[in-house]
Order: structure tokens, then sequence, then C-alpha cells
């Protein structure tokens, strides 16, 4: 009975503002831009693309604001209230029982073996986060910033967006590091996309997720490519892949073949005798698919239910059922077809996933205003691929993708992004949520292959 009432008190709470929201949230934005201003400042003289990064982070805490008000005004709670409140028993843990934190932060307990930890001097999180891993050690990482927050929604959303735009910024560098002429386009597809500010910047799955995977592209980029400060980005390397991997696995497992097939097809593209280079390229796709079934089989256990072939799918199926549900998510729903545990299966029911992780919700499939910005920038992107379509023609658009190294790997990572999210969503709500770590890539690509076609264009000239 004891337990019972425990679990109503912790999953049913009234969400109210202190005002250490309203004193101290102000502070910590003028800090955090000022902070901002001066390090732009700094680096413009080294770098002129940093000219959009107290514009990116400006826009970022704002979009994290009216994330947190949507959330509390309109919907009265959620999983981003959730999330904060669980945070504050962490933090409360943190200086409770130190050991125990760190037991919950690194995954070392079970369910019931970490909720043993919380008291009445704690408080409890949400019993319903509490019940998966990967809420659990969202839960854990946002108390960081809680407790740097001063427990409070405002202050710990700002600090959840501001080291979240770490992240996001640099990948930013990543592109325009390759494409140092587009820095306007890809400002606004990495730092300026509504859909992924509004998703991306608030204290969710998705802020993490995204912001880890899009630095561990640039980790890559450093270790192996640039070969510059190796060790701290083999350590912030490890540390993404943890974060990604332990909050949304499948995000690892399209993003990581893709970076394989843009380390390779540099390599390749390197190698100035032709001969040589045609020689050389099976060995080198034998050693890449070696290497990713190493990385793979390493992280299997990290993986959970998407460790195999067989517990994927499951996973998939189970999701798209659940999100199919119309009492609870309404009925703004989808469906790509019945998901089939075979590759036949699933192949089948690809193009139309991919079509939708791209592409929907249609402009006229919106139903609320969140959406509508979502069908507006899907209607731009459908736009501008038909346009490259009909001037290119199938095959040179092809040709297109396979001339640059970054634009495959890219176009690589959306696809199978794109596909792993348009089978298992199933839900435009949840769809536009999930997508957004491969929403910036895909945007890109767009931007370069418009250049690209601008580049041939000029040339046919006569």
């Amino acid at each position: 009975m004891k337990l019972l009432t425990i679990l109503q008190i912790t999953d049913v709470r009234s969400i109210s503002y202190t005002f250490i929201d309203f004193l101290y949230a102000p502070v910590l934005i003028i800090i955090i831009l000022m902070i901002g201003y001066l390090h732009q400042k700094k680096m413009i003289e080294k770098n002129h693309v940093y000219k959009y990064y107290l514009a990116g982070l400006a826009v970022k805490l704002f979009s994290s604001i009216i994330f947190l008000l949507v959330y509390i005004e309109y919907y009265a709670g959620g999983d981003t209230t959730n999330y904060i409140l669980g945070s504050i028993a962490m933090s409360k843990l943190f200086f409770h029982n130190l050991s125990s934190f760190f037991t919950i932060l690194f995954q070392q307990a079970d369910f019931n073996t970490s909720w043993s930890f919380f008291n009445e001097a704690t408080g409890w999180p949400p019993h319903y986060m509490w019940k998966g891993g990967d809420t659990r050690f969202v839960i854990a990482l946002t108390s960081f910033s809680n407790t740097l927050g001063m427990r409070a929604f405002f202050p710990t959303t700002l600090l959840v967006a501001t080291f979240s735009y770490l992240g996001v910024w640099k990948l930013y560098l990543f592109f325009t590091d390759f494409f140092p002429h587009l820095t306007k386009q890809m400002a606004i597809a990495i730092l300026f996309v509504p859909s992924v500010l509004f998703w991306g910047s608030g204290v969710m799955k998705d802020t993490y997720t995204f912001a880890g995977s899009a630095w561990f592209v640039y980790n890559i980029y450093m270790i192996f490519f640039k070969k510059q400060k190796i060790p701290v980005n083999i350590f912030l390397g490890i540390i993404n892949v943890i974060v990604v991997t332990s909050i949304k696995p499948y995000i690892f497992m399209a993003l990581f073949p893709g970076i394989i097939v843009w380390a390779l097809f540099r390599k390749i593209k390197d190698i100035k005798n032709k001969a040589m280079a045609t020689l050389i390229m099976p060995f080198m796709i034998i050693i890449g698919f070696g290497l990713m079934l190493v990385v793979f089989s390493s992280l299997q256990s990290k993986m959970g239910k998407y460790g195999s072939f067989d517990s994927a799918v499951k996973q998939a199926q189970t999701i798209q059922e659940d999100l199919l549900r119309s009492e609870q998510y309404g009925s703004n729903s989808y469906n790509v077809g019945k998901i089939e545990g075979t590759p036949a299966g699933m192949l089948k029911v690809a193009p139309m996933a991919i079509i939708a992780g791209m592409y929907r919700p249609f402009l006229w499939e919106a139903r609320n205003p969140v959406m509508i910005i979502s069908g507006i920038e899907n209607f731009i992107l459908l736009i501008l691929t038909f346009y490259l379509l009909i001037r290119l023609k199938l095959v040179k658009f092809i040709r297109f993708i396979f001339s640059d190294p970054i634009l495959l790997f890219s176009m690589i990572f959306t696809i199978f992004f794109m596909f792993a999210v348009g089978t298992a969503s199933a839900n435009f709500g949840a769809l536009v949520r999930y997508r957004i770590p491969a929403m910036p890539f895909f945007i890109a690509s767009v931007f370069i292959m418009l250049d690209k076609y601008k580049v041939y264009k000029n040339n046919q000239s006569p």
C-alpha cells in the first residue's frame, strides 16, 4: 500500500513556477548570451563562420523556452516536465548518496534496485519514466543542468539547450569546413530549421541524441581527417557514442555505416592513380564491412532491443502498434504498411517509409500549428527535390551524390534513418520529433546539390 501511494504521488504532480524561474532564468539568459558574444568575438577573427554563432545560440534558447511553455501551458505537462521533475530527485540524490547517483548514471542497477535508492528526503522520479533505462539515463543527464539551474524548470531547460548547442555548432563547423562558400545555407540547414529547433531544444531524448550524433561526426572528422586534438576528440567521441546508444541506439546504427562509406570513399578518391583506386576498392569495402561488424558486435549488448535484426523489427512493430492507437495519440497517423519480420518484408515498406520520413506530414495533412510548420518545411524540400530531379534526371542526380564523400555520407545516413523512423513512427507527432537528427543532413544535402547543379549549369553554358 505504501508503494502504491508513492507511485500515485510521483506520477500525478502539479507543475508550478517558482521565484527562481522568474529571477534566475533572465539572469542566466544574459550570462549565456554574454559568454556566447565573447566567444564569437574571439573566434570570428580565426573563422568567419562564427558570425552565426550568437544568433544560433539565441534562437536555441528562445526555442527551449517556447517548447517548455507549450508543454506547461498548452499540454499541462508531459515528458519534458516529468524529465525535469525526475532530475530534481536525481539532483537531491547526488548530494544525499553520491555512489547511488553514479550507479544510476552508469546504468549499473535495474529498475527495482535503482528505485530503492530514493526516499522521502530525495523524492521519487516519475514512476513510468523510471521503468526504462533510456529515460532513466536522460533524467540522470538532466540532473547536472538541474543542479546548476537551482532545480527550477526554466533554468534547467536553458542549460540543457546551451549544452546541446555545442554539439549542433560542431556539426555546422564540420559542413562549413568542406563548403566554406555555403555558410549561409549550412546555417539555415543546421542552426535555423524551425521544427528541429522546437523539438531539439527542450529537455527530451531528441535534444541529447541530436547533439550527441552531430558532435560525434565532428569527432570522427577531427580524429581521422584533420588529425587535431586527437585525445580530446577520442574522449568526447566515446561520451557521445555512450549518450546516443544509451538513449536511441538505432541512431548510431544508421549513422555509422554512412561514416564508414564516407571514410572509405574519401581515401579512394585521394588516390590519384585510377587503376590503383579500382584495384584497392574491393579490399577497402571488405575492410569497411568488417569494421561495421566488429563495432556492432562490440555494442550489441548496449543496443538492447536493436542488437539483432529480429529484435529490432519486433521493436519497430511494437512502436508502430502503440503509435497507431488513436485514443492516445489522436488521428494524425499514417501507415506505410504492415511491418513483416523478414528482409523482403522490410524492403517492401522501405519506399513509403523513406518518403514519409523525408516529406511527411504533407502540408494538407497538418492538423495543428507545430505540424503546419513542419508541413511547410517538407513542402519546400519536396519542391526542391523535384526541381533537382527534373533538371538533372535520375542518373545524373545519383551521380552528383556519388561525386562528393560528404554528400554521399549525408544521404546514406538520411535514407537509413528516415527508413527507420518512417517505418516505426506511424504518428506525425512522433515522426517530426524522431527524425530531427537526420534533418540537418538532409537539408544540407539539398543545398549542396543545388550548388553543384549551379556549377554544372554554368559549365554547360556556351
